[in-house]
């Protein structure tokens, strides 16, 4: 096709670049490499370039920090322990302190890989908290029947089927996965909506197999037992919000813009 210009005939000196001006979109756009510098500086809300979700700094936030969670709430314990009078060995509590911490470890991961994604789905999320929590529960109970047998304890009390409570626990993580991904959505990213999202599904599944362990364990728990046992039920969703709060946070705050 042949050029306008050259279809009016031959162009007089310097009447070129009056006849045909640069257009508004060729002066107004950058050079392609202003472009790409400038799209590659563009915010994706993963905190990586690429669109590549920041996976591993997210996940070992949470690792560390459920670790602690595991800890501390095994203090709780001891501190219930030491208040009923029936603090005498040590062994049964290592043992517990294994079972404990892996289940927190695993569980608030497999809950926080969800989040790592560029956008937090929630049907993701709480996939992976129904999956998660089961594993995470049989992880920790092998573990824990293990540490007994070689620290030479004996288990007496029987309970509620332990596949009953792996998928009361897989429906209790899904809840609380779809929810903590709703509120990982707003801004500013609120601690009270964690906690209390953590609160609300304690109670409600947490409460359940509290029910089931007092319904079904013989010889009756004591209450020691019992004790110990709702501060995990109750305590441990509570904690595990607080874990993904934290690990949103420093995600968010990676991810910022820097000036």
């Amino acid at each position: 096709m042949a050029n306008p210009s050259e279809a009016n005939g031959p162009s007089t000196p310097g009447s070129s670049s009056a006849s045909n001006p640069p257009s508004a979109s060729s002066s107004a756009s950058p050079p392609s490499g202003a472009r790409a510098a400038g799209g590659a500086s563009e915010p994706n809300g993963s905190g990586a370039p690429g669109g590549a979700p920041q996976l591993w700094p997210r996940v070992l936030t949470v690792a560390w920090s459920s670790i602690l969670l595991g800890l501390a709430l095994e203090g709780v314990v001891l501190g219930i322990a030491a208040g009923y009078g029936t603090l005498k060995e040590a062994a049964p509590f290592v043992a517990d302190t294994v079972r404990g911490v892996s289940w927190s470890m695993l569980v608030c991961v497999g809950v926080a890989c969800g989040t790592a994604a560029s956008k937090a789905r929630p049907a993701l999320m709480g996939a992976l908290g129904l999956v998660s929590a089961p594993l995470a529960f049989t992880v920790s109970k092998a573990l824990h029947k293990s540490m007994n047998q070689a620290l030479s304890i004996t288990a007496v009390a029987s309970g509620p089927s332990p596949y009953l409570i792996a998928a009361i626990k897989g429906l209790e993580y899904m809840v609380l996965g779809v929810v903590i991904a709703r509120l990982g959505r707003r801004v500013p990213l609120t601690l009270g909506g964690h906690l209390g999202a953590g609160a609300i599904t304690g109670l409600v599944f947490g409460g359940g197999i509290l029910g089931l362990a007092i319904a079904q364990t013989e010889p009756a728990l004591a209450p020691v037992a019992l004790a110990t046992r709702a501060a995990n039920e109750l305590l441990f969703p509570i904690g595990c919000a607080f874990v993904l709060y934290v690990a949103e946070a420093f995600g968010r705050q990676a991810s910022a813009p820097r000036r």
